[in-house]
């Protein structure tokens, strides 16, 4: 009785860990494992069918940080997420506090901010590049410009940002508008007897409140956009003068398309490494700017 005793007990702890072990291998085979192959991978010379051959340290690093068309991509990538993620951010949030009351037309503009959600990326990719194209395209028609959008040094990469900006904006609306339909109304309303003005809930009410799904749509939000390479790989290639060179699209073009898999190994992990310290900065900002109600 007493050996049945601790068994029940042993298996009541030994439990939980038991449904997670499925998943726990599949991220163990799948992302950890690769991932150290790749970090032992980058300190080798390896060949074009992906065999080690010597061991040189550190030499990968160097040469790739000493690159300039990788230390572009690198400023590229930083430039890129910078501005995607608080302009698509904000743009969300505006659309969700527009949202928020429903009304009975309530899901059809719902469903048309979430559009761009569902919209294809080579789809979308081919729409703006008729949409900016500098002799038939809507926007130098309509501006009476002559602008070549994604082939001129100044205007690449902001057309890049632009578009990722429109794709992201869905996505971000969807969570906030969940967010802020979630905040009692009860709290609301008595903050607008006590004479608060919109600013004054926006800031003091509503934004703590949604500061969780914020966090998660920022972190997010990094992880996307510093793996971000199909917009350029589609539209500009890295081009002009490799201005809109991403750290992914810089390590396909290596690895994939040249088969240079030293300067790929080296520099997926750079990009892991830029990846982490964003990521583990927006936690940080967690204990000072995120409310859990």
């Amino acid at each position: 009785m007493v050996s049945s005793f601790f068994n029940k007990r042993l298996f009541q702890k030994v439990e939980p860990y038991l449904y997670l072990l499925p998943a726990l291998i599949v991220i163990l085979t799948f992302t950890y494992y690769p991932f150290l192959q790749n970090v032992i991978n980058s300190t080798y010379i390896v060949n074009a069918a992906g065999l080690r051959k010597n061991f040189v340290g550190l030499e990968n690093y160097r040469k790739i940080l000493t690159n300039p068309v990788f230390l572009q991509a690198i400023k590229n990538t930083i430039i890129f997420a910078a501005c995607t993620i608080p302009f698509s951010l904000i743009v969300g949030l505006i659309l969700a506090l527009i949202a928020r009351e429903k009304t009975k037309l309530s899901p059809v503009y719902e469903a048309l901010f979430s559009l761009p959600m569902a919209m294809s990326l080579s789809v979308m990719a081919v729409i703006f590049q008729l949409m900016l194209n500098p002799t038939l395209g809507i926007v130098n028609r309509t501006l009476g410009l002559e602008i070549n959008w994604l082939r001129e040094s100044l205007t690449a990469l902001p057309a890049l940002i632009a578009m990722e900006v429109w794709l992201n904006i869905g996505f971000n609306f969807l969570f906030l508008l969940t967010a802020i339909r979630n905040i009692p109304e009860e709290i609301l309303e008595s903050a607008k007897m006590d004479g608060a003005n919109r600013w004054v809930r926006l800031y003091q009410i509503i934004l703590p409140c949604i500061s969780p799904t914020m966090l998660f749509l920022i972190v997010s939000s990094i992880a996307k956009e510093m793996i971000a390479s199909g917009l350029t790989l589609i539209l500009t290639q890295g081009g002009p003068d490799g201005k809109t060179e991403t750290i992914v699209s810089f390590i396909y073009k290596n690895s994939i398309l040249n088969q240079n898999y030293n300067v790929g190994y080296a520099a997926s992990v750079i990009g892991f490494v830029l990846t982490f310290i964003f990521v583990l900065i927006s936690f940080i900002y967690e204990k000072k700017g995120v409310h859990y109600v």
